[in-house]
Formats: C-alpha cells, sequence, structure tokens
C-alpha cells in the first residue's frame, strides 16, 4: 500500500526547520558559556582596556550585634558561642562580618563594634643614619678630667715627604757625626716629596702618658686590656710580661708614680686608637702629623733644620741613660705651634697603614686633600722616632712602621681633634688616681723591626730606672 502526499502534491523537508531551532539555543549557550569564562579570567577580554585598573580604597562602617544563638547547648561559664550579624552603616557600603566563638560576661549580652576599614599604607625603607662621635657629655669625667691640652694645627698646602740631597746629607751627619750605619734605603718611603692640603685640626701638646692610659683602663673596668680594644689587646700587664709596668690585680689598674708622666709606651695601635675614641679625639692621620712638625717652611726637626742633642730624646748623646723622658720636659724643643716630643721620646702611631710605594702614588695623583692612606695593610705608620734611635729617625719627614698588634717599649702615641674644641679642660700634670707604688720599667729592646730604626746595643746602665735617665739626660 502507498502513501501519497495530501492534496495530491509533494510536501518539503522539515529539516531546515529543526536544525534553526537547535541553532538559537545552542548560539545563546555558547556566549553564555564564553561570557562566564572571560569573567572568571580564564581566557583574555581582548576588548577590554589593558590599563592598570584604579585602585580605590573604601571605608567601610559596619554595625556588629552580638546575640545568644539558641541552636547551641546551654553555656558553660568558661565559654559561649555567639552570633554576630553585621547591619551596615546607611552611609557606607554593606560589609558582612563572621566573628570566631568568644567568650562574654552573661547570655544575650549585645556588642556594639564600630568597623573602619583602612588602606595599608605602603612601605617605605627605612633611612640608615650613620653613627655620629660620641658627644663630649657621654665621655666619662674622670677621661674629661686627664687627657691632654690640645693646640690648634692650621690648615693649608704643605710639601709632604723628602728629596734625595736631603737625605744624602742625613745619612751624611748620621754616619760622621753620630757614628752611626744608616743608609739612603732607609728614607726610600719617603719618596718623592709631594703637595698635600689639610683641613685645620686640634693636636694634643703631650705624648699620653701612664697616667692617662691607666684612668682609660679603670674606666673601661676588670681585664679591660685584654680584649677590649676592638676585640683585640690595649696592652700588656705584669700578668702577661714580667717587663710591663703596668699593674693589674683583678680589680683596678695602678702604674709606678716614677713611670705616670711617661708617655705610656708598649701600647698596641688598637690600644691606641681606642683611647683616643675614648676621650672623644681619634689618631691624627700621617699627613696632620707632619703638617703639625714641619709647619710651613718645611722644617727637618720640629724646631728647625740643626740638630741638637739638648732639644729631644734619642740615643744621643750615647752615655746618657736610656728609656723615655716625661712628656713635655725639653720645651725648646717644640714645633712652631707648641707640640712637645715630636722628636725622639716615644715613636707615635698614626692612623694610616703603611705602604713602601704610597708616597709615589700619591704624587701621581696630584695635590691630595686631607689624605688617609692606603686603604689596607700589614702594618700601621710611626712617626717621630724615640729615645732608642739616632737623629736620623727623628726627622720630621721619617717613615717607619709596625704591626698593629705589637708591644714595642719605644712606641707610643698622641691624639687629634677635629674643632671646635669645646669643653677642652684637663691637664698631664693632674693626678686623680691612685696610681699605687712605684714599678721600674722594663729594659730596652734589642729585635729588629722591619722599616725600624736598628736598635743599638745597650749601654751598661741598661737596667737603671726611667726617673733616673731624666734627671741624667736633663742635667
Amino acid at each position: 500500500m502507498s502513501y501519497r502526499p495530501i492534496g495530491g502534491r509533494r510536501q518539503r523537508s522539515a529539516a531546515w526547520q529543526w536544525a534553526l531551532i537547535g541553532f538559537i539555543p545552542g548560539l545563546f549557550c555558547g556566549l553564555g558559556v564564553m561570557i562566564a569564562v572571560m569573567l572568571e579570567g580564564t581566557l583574555p577580554a581582548y576588548f577590554l582596556p589593558t590599563s592598570e585598573p584604579e585602585v580605590v580604597t573604601t571605608v567601610v562602617h559596619v554595625v556588629m550585634t552580638a546575640t545568644e544563638d539558641v541552636n547551641q547547648p546551654t553555656p558553660t561559664p568558661l565559654a559561649q558561642f555567639i552570633v554576630v550579624t553585621a547591619t551596615p552603616d546607611p552611609a557606607s557600603a554593606s560589609e558582612v562580618i563572621s566573628a570566631p566563638p568568644q567568650q562574654t560576661g552573661s547570655t544575650g549580652e549585645v556588642v556594639s563594634v564600630s568597623v573602619q576599614a583602612t588602606p595599608i599604607p605602603t612601605a617605605v625603607p627605612a633611612i640608615v643614619t650613620p653613627p655620629t662621635p660620641a658627644p663630649s657629655s657621654d665621655i666619662p669625667e674622670l677621661l674629661k678630667v686627664v687627657r691632654s691640652l690640645t693646640v690648634t694645627i692650621p690648615g693649608g698646602a704643605f710639601v709632604m715627604g723628602t728629596t734625595p740631597g736631603e737625605v744624602t746629607e742625613a745619612v751624611r751627619q748620621c754616619i760622621t757625626r753620630d757614628a752611626g750605619a744608616c743608609e739612603a734605603s732607609y728614607a726610600q718611603d719617603s719618596f718623592p716629596a709631594h703637595q698635600v692640603t689639610v683641613d685645620a685640626f686640634l693636636m694634643e701638646t703631650t705624648e699620653v702618658t701612664f697616667e692617662q692610659y691607666v684612668a682609660f683602663l679603670n674606666v673601661r673596668g676588670p681585664d679591660a686590656h685584654v680584649n677590649r680594644c676592638a676585640g683585640f689587646p690595649c696592652i700588656q700587664t705584669q700578668n702577661e710580661s714580667r717587663d710591663a709596668p703596668i699593674i693589674f690585680d683583678g680589680a683596678s689598674y695602678t702604674i709606678g708614680a716614677g713611670l705616670s708622666q711617661h708617655p705610656v709606651y708598649a701600647v698596641t695601635w688598637y690600644g691606641a686608637r681606642e683611647y683616643c675614641e675614648a676621650v672623644g679625639r681619634r689618631l691624627p692621620t700621617e699627613a696632620e702629623w707632619e703638617r703639625a712638625a714641619r709647619a710651613d717652611d718645611g722644617r727637618i726637626y720640629p724646631w728647625g733644620n740643626t740638630w741638637d742633642n739638648a732639644l729631644a730624646k734619642t740615643r744621643l748623646p750615647r752615655d746618657a741613660p736610656p728609656g723615655s723622658l716625661q712628656v713635655g720636659s725639653l720645651p725648646l724643643g717644640a714645633s712652631i705651634y707648641g707640640v712637645y716630643d715630636m722628636a725622639g721620646n716615644v715613636a707615635e702611631w698614626v692612623s694610616d697603614y703603611y705602604s713602601e710605594r704610597h708616597y709615589e702614588e700619591r704624587a701621581r695623583q696630584g695635590d691630595s686633600l686631607n689624605p688617609t692612606g692606603p686603604i689596607n695593610g700589614q702594618e700601621k705608620v710611626l712617626r717621630g722616632g724615640s729615645w732608642d734611635g739616632l737623629p736620623f729617625f727623628s726627622r720630621t719627614v721619617h717613615r717607619q712602621s709596625a704591626r698593629p698588634d705589637e708591644f714595642l717599649r719605644w712606641i707610643g702615641f698622641r691624639c687629634v681633634e677635629d674643632p671646635p674644641n669645646e669643653g677642652a679642660i684637663g691637664s698631664a700634670d693632674l693626678n686623680p688616681a691612685n696610681l699605687g707604688v712605684d714599678v721600674p720599667p722594663a729594659p730596652p729592646a734589642n729585635t729588629a723591626v722591619p722599616n725600624a730604626q736598628p736598635t743599638l746595643p745597650p749601654p751598661p746602665d741598661a737596667n737603671q730606672a726611667d726617673d733616673a735617665g731624666a734627671a741624667g739626660s736633663s742635667g
């Protein structure tokens, strides 16, 4: 049996109608999925702006009301749960805040809390301020009293170093006049002469004494000499060396009255620097030291260009007892600025590291302002010669050096200060501490030191006390 279309004509296919009916919902469905994915951030929204969105800070005020949760079991005295509902402040945006379980004082207590949301400020890096020198008020009163007086050394340009002609003459005098064995090579590190400029500063008129240094140790407290100078030893006592003149009994430090006004010796470079900083001062630079000794006219000795045995304590005259003199004992040998013992007595630590070729490097650079020496090294510079050397080593231009941790009997120091010198008091003649009994000094050391004067054989009276030597030399 066959079927034919009603009406006797052929009907069209309805497939396209069904396709249309299925396409429209599918289209809307796909668009919805894409929009959802884009809102989630999985796909890039190319049609959205690419600039950074503006950050808007909103302050929200919320009033929270705490009521008892009736669904919880009967509360105990130790804990109670409350339900916190947040009612937005009409004047602000809505905010819902949930609170963790809290302990309350009674059932049904109503707590109203206003919460204000504020933006977290951007972190600002901390500004690191470099340390400044301790003000005068932080210096212990005892150290203010005993520290030396100072004089002003004017700033300016001057010629530092020596010349071949000056060295030739110094060697000749050492050999013919002083019966020494000096060589021109001893002055090689002082070449060439070159110009430097320093600012004005204040220098102590005398070398630091045993009295002053013992006061410093007592302020620091027991065992200060062992490792309290920047972690290094400051000086030795009789507990470490039988030849050391300082006595430490486990509680305090003392020095014999016979040496109290003599320059402290066998002090390490660290011990010298620490003392200067404790009294509000510092070690001089090598350029500052030479400026104070030479003045503007480039003198060879602090008092002039002609050597005089009576103006400095050195190995001459040879029959004089060895050892130092009391500081300031030879006022006619002072520099033009009134600084004593810049030739002889004890050699003085300065702040600079030592380098044999440093003058050559500085000369190539031209005029240097406030030079401070090499940035590192194995030794520190010494200036001024000592009682243990000939006049050749006490010239204002001569350089010596030693390791900063050495204990050498012919080495001491003095301090300088940057102006102004407010509140400078004290005198080397003051004796506020009980300094104990007299202690005899050690005999001279005979150990040769690199770049130092060759130590001469000690005379027969080498074991004589320093005070006796002072009387014999100044008579």
